[in-house]
């Protein structure tokens, strides 16, 4: 700039000028981008308008202009506040990306050979704008780098937990020029908010949004990029999150979270004034979307794991340490149960004869009739092979409800089914109490597989 502040200087001393200045084009308007002038009514802030006014005539028709002697009314010119009695004046397009335009107070000062010279020196500005555009451009880049550098290590503090999302959503708010951010997880079909910054109003937090009537659920319904201008007519139409909120989003950027092509949830950043949000953010945003959803799948398996590892993966029942660790706790509160050995005669030949898809099968199907037939407050796990311990809390005797005579025929009924055999000696069913029978854990386990007499 400070060149172009220079070409400016120079032109005004050689024209003996009253004003000189620079205007880019801005959409329908012109701003001032360098300037230098006598009088002080010049408003180089104001947005000088294309049409009506003599700068935006030379861009308009890309053509040099000049009128010699000057008895236009001043306001066409549109910089200036108050007339300042202009006499002469000159523009000249800059390659209608801008013109530049100089007055004089002196009548018929510039004629073709003042145009020829002012050509020159738009082709110099012409080529120092676009160095200077290509600086700021570079200048814009290396920011945008250093940001993504600074926000993938945010990402990778999140995966090990040292923060949390909202210290990245900070980050990003600054470089997409959002005021406000947030993230939706999908919960039965419905968007679930999930996470909000730089919204005074989190009420609408762990809230579903309605769907099909807020901006955020269209987001996940339709499984795609949603980006709407300033002052959309959607976002004047729809809520961002519910109807009657008192967020008033102006513009708004969202992008799906998925993994394996299944939209899990939404990522949105919204303006909430005047201002604008940055477009070139745009591939910045998306990418910040797709690190979410690793992370956020991350979070799902890691809990999904964490619940898996206690349960067996053929049946799905308790894993036995897990099954143990629960004894230990009811028998350290010194609550009554009972325990159940359930025991699969002659798998290994059903092995033989059928093959382990089958055995498998048949070991899921009991656990199904155990789970049945106890309820689901009892603990069921498999120790091994066809062998299963069921724990029932409580003080009623297991015997009084038949539970051992139900258990032993569906079992057998199913399995005798299944393998087309006799029902009799299908099942070994036995069972141990807390505390009649002992209070060491082993002792009650081994009780328990003991007395097969029990099960008759």
């Amino acid at each position: 700039m400070r060149m172009i502040d220079n070409f400016s200087q120079l032109i005004f001393n050689i024209y003996e000028a009253f004003t000189v200045a620079f205007f880019l084009k801005d959409k329908d308007h012109l701003r001032c981008l360098s300037s230098v002038s006598f009088a002080n009514s010049f408003e180089k802030n104001r947005r000088i308008p294309i049409d009506g006014s003599l700068p935006g005539w030379v861009i308009k028709h890309n053509e040099p202009l000049i009128i010699p002697n000057f008895d236009k009314d001043e306001g066409t010119l549109g910089y200036y506040g108050t007339d300042e009695e202009i006499k002469s004046f000159m523009g000249y397009p800059m390659e209608g990306k801008g013109v530049i335009v100089v007055d004089s107070k002196r009548k018929w000062v510039f004629t073709d050979k003042e145009k020829k010279i002012l050509a020159n020196f738009v082709t110099l500005i012409h080529k120092e704008i676009e160095r200077d555009k290509r600086t700021q451009d570079a200048e814009e880049r290396i920011e945008e780098l250093t940001a993504e550098r600074k926000i993938l290590d945010l990402f990778h503090d999140l995966n090990l937990s040292h923060i949390g999302v909202k210290e990245i959503f900070q980050e990003v708010l600054a470089l997409s020029g959002a005021e406000l951010c947030f993230t939706g997880m999908e919960k039965n079909g419905q968007l679930l908010i999930k996470n909000i910054v730089g919204a005074a109003d989190d009420t609408c937090l762990n809230k579903i949004c309605p769907p099909g009537n807020s901006i955020a659920s269209m987001v996940m319904e339709g499984e795609r990029e949603l980006l709407l201008p300033h002052d959309s007519g959607f976002l004047r139409e729809k809520a961002l999150f519910f109807p009657g909120e008192t967020i008033k989003a102006r513009q708004f950027f969202g992008f799906p979270l998925t993994t394996d092509d299944v939209t899990i949830g939404v990522i949105g950043f919204a303006s909430l004034s005047e201002k604008h949000l940055k477009e070139k953010s745009i591939r910045l945003l998306r990418n910040i979307s797709t690190l979410l959803s690793l992370y956020y799948s991350s979070l799902w398996m890691r809990d999904y794991l964490d619940k898996v590892k206690d349960f067996e993966p053929v049946t799905g029942s308790i894993q036995f340490t897990t099954f143990l660790g629960i004894m230990e706790r009811i028998m350290k509160k010194d609550e009554r149960f009972s325990l159940l050995s359930v025991k699969l005669a002659n798998l290994k030949v059903y092995n033989r004869k059928m093959g382990y898809e089958f055995t498998n099968g048949l070991l899921q199907k009991a656990f199904q009739v155990m789970r049945y037939c106890v309820g689901s407050g009892a603990f069921i796990t498999r120790k091994s092979g066809g062998h299963f311990y069921v724990l029932l809390k409580g003080g009623e005797a297991i015997e009084s409800r038949n539970i051992l005579k139900i258990l032993n025929y569906t079992i057998s009924k199913n399995i005798s089914e299944e393998m087309a055999v006799d029902e009799k000696n299908i099942t070994e069913l036995g069972v141990s109490h807390f505390p009649e029978d002992g209070r060491n854990l082993w002792e009650l386990l081994d009780r328990a597989q003991d007395r097969k007499i029990r099960a008759a």
